[in-house]
């Protein structure tokens, strides 16, 4: 296939072989069925990489089965200047599927308007199975044309959505010495400074080493901040009040928290000095009790331990919650679409052309069709297990797992699912490790679905000019407020910490993203 941008086809699509007309003598004898030629589309991807082998198998099922030929090109280059590109040729390709973001949404409806491509507002209510994954406030505020709020584009790639996203990182916790001192996995700060007690109080050596029973690097520490915090950011119901973590108020209790893990031993002295490889020699050796972070660590980790005993290992824990404060937000879903799928004007002018390719993205909408265009035909690639979920054959999976969609390409697996959509509730196994998928469930209740209107309201200049010296603060005040001798001065050391922020940038940033919120919601 061709590398570069590509015209639209100038074939015959929806045209039919027709049989000879019967003659006046043949009576009433029935004309034979008229086949329909296959319906050809042209699919330009811009922000793909990998295009699928010429003529691979899943190419032809559909080109046997569902009577269509698709050729996928690629284009070249950053994607708004492609999309520009397009503009300024006045045309398109029959279909356009591309990156979505502010620039390249706002070219696409530019399209429309100079009549390159056509509205989808009629096609998606008639087709609600291609919104299934879709937010539609979000649609709205994302995509929509700002001129007239019509729709011109079809939403794709939902691997953020709530029940796709996958739940990759959380607290962890050393499951055999819970075992041994007789507790569950702790879920308030109160039950977590009783478990590190214990580990502290009843864990013996470890290859002579001391145990460490609770140790955090910088994310492992700004996630932990959000039990008093609630996320990286704290929005008011009714986007007036705006607090970070580093500025919230309720950052005092973090500290004064921590610096009583402190003094008591159970906090890593090291926690605010290790590199990655310290943090992860810690975790690998066994000494750990209790940390944060995502799988790989957890995983790693898991690799060397089980080696020598199954049952020496890390497991997700739950997120740890004060008392009458908002759960924990650890990481965010949401209903972002990050692809969109463009149909040009001209295909569309052939009407059989439109409805024959609506109908294999309705099908490609479905779990059978989405499931069918990733993994291919049932048996071929992958087989049912024991519990009625397929995972790949042992041949399959050694291709899977070198990650370089090699394989794929060659079989044109995942290719045709246009929509890119998944199937839920899931049919195969998950990827991972056991461990991995516990967190799955475990670790999703730090997850949240976004709410759609912080981060699409952007930044400005204050944000430009104070952010990059503000978050960097936050652990030059940790070290001095947690290694305090008294609480009394771990707060104090805290309210200087707040006061110092007010002098530094943090009041512009604030009143500039509450000004942007209110201007988007506006909008």
């Amino acid at each position: 296939m061709a590398a570069s941008l590509i015209a639209c086809s100038k074939g015959n699509n929806g045209s039919a072989s027709q049989s000879p007309s019967p003659t006046a003598s043949s009576g009433s004898t029935a004309a034979p069925e008229v086949k329909e030629d296959p319906l050809v589309v042209n699919i330009l991807l811009m922000g793909d990489t990998v295009l699928p082998k010429e003529n691979n198998p899943m190419h032809q099922w559909l080109l046997e089965n569902k009577n269509i030929d698709i050729r996928f090109s690629l284009a070249n280059g950053e994607v708004p200047d492609q999309m520009n590109m397009l503009l300024a040729g006045g045309e398109i390709p029959d279909v356009v599927r591309y990156a979505t973001n502010e620039l390249s949404n706002a070219i696409a409806n530019k399209w429309a308007d100079a009549g390159l491509s056509i509205s989808t507002d009629e096609l998606l209510a008639k087709y609600p199975n291609l919104l299934k994954y879709s937010d539609p406030k979000y649609n709205a505020a994302v995509f929509a044309n700002k001129k007239d709020g019509k729709m011109n584009i079809i939403p794709s790639n939902s691997a953020s959505h709530p029940d796709v996203a996958e739940k990759v990182l959380g607290f962890f916790v050393k499951e055999d010495w819970l075992k041994q001192v007789g507790m569950e996995a702790p879920k308030t700060t109160d039950e977590l400074f009783n478990v590190l007690m214990a580990f502290k109080e009843q864990i013996p050596d470890v290859d002579g080493k001391p145990i460490i029973p609770l140790t955090l690097d910088h994310m492992g520490r700004q996630n932990f901040m959000y039990t008093w915090t609630k996320n990286w950011y704290d929005l008011s119901e009714d986007n007036k009040t705006l607090h970070w973590w580093f500025n919230h108020p309720g950052i005092e209790e973090y500290m004064v928290f921590m610096n009583k893990l402190y003094n008591n031993g159970l906090l890593d002295r090291e926690f605010l000095t290790q590199q990655p490889d310290q943090y992860q020699a810690k975790l690998s050796s066994g000494r750990v009790g209790i940390t944060f972070q995502t799988h790989v660590p957890m995983d790693t980790a898991n690799g060397v331990l089980k080696a020598s005993d199954p049952n020496n290992r890390y497991v997700p824990s739950p997120a740890i919650r004060v008392d009458g404060l908002p759960l924990p937000i650890y990481a965010s879903t949401s209903y972002s679409m990050f692809e969109g799928i463009v149909i040009s004007k001209k295909f569309a002018e052939n009407e059989r052309n439109l409805e024959r390719f609506m109908e294999f993205l309705d099908w490609n909408a479905t779990n059978e069709g989405s499931f069918f265009l990733s993994h291919g035909v049932d048996g071929e690639y992958y087989v049912k297990n024991a519990d009625g979920l397929y995972e790949a054959k042992p041949e399959v999976k050694v291709e899977l797992d070198k990650g370089d969609s090699v394989f794929q390409a060659s079989e044109g697996l995942i290719f045709y699912n246009l929509l890119k959509y998944p199937v839920i509730p899931t049919m195969e196994v998950k990827a991972g490790t056991e461990e991995f998928r516990m967190g799955e469930t475990i670790w999703a209740e730090g997850y949240t679905v976004d709410d759609n209107l912080f981060n699409p309201a952007g930044t400005g200049p204050e944000w430009d000019k104070h952010w990059g010296n503000l978050w960097p603060e936050i652990d030059k005040w940790q070290a001095k407020a947690i290694f305090a001798k008294t609480e009394e001065e771990a707060r104090k050391i805290t309210k200087e910490m707040l006061a110092h922020f007010e002098k530094i940038g943090a009041p512009e940033v604030t009143a500039e993203k509450l000004r942007l919120i209110d201007e988007y919601l506006k909008k």
